[in-house]
């Protein structure tokens, strides 16, 4: 299970990950969007964190997570 929470209101956020599901899904993932605030972009999987906006300190790449996720 993958889950992505992001910011609803961000510049590009709802893009990347909105691009990122559809990937997964077409691999076969289960994933849940989930719209959060201030600033978020979190990808989990199996409940682990994988991405952070605010951990890595860049915007949310969905090419870039896909190749963290190496699915």
């Amino acid at each position: 299970m993958i889950r992505i929470e992001f910011c609803a209101v961000c510049s590009g956020y709802r893009h990347e990950a909105d691009k990122l599901a559809k990937y997964l899904r077409d691999k076969g993932q289960e994933v849940e969007l989930i719209e959060a605030g201030k600033g978020r972009f979190h990808v989990y999987v199996d409940g682990d964190l994988i991405f952070s906006v605010k951990k890595c300190k860049k915007y949310p790449n969905a090419d870039e997570i896909i190749e963290m996720i190496n699915l």
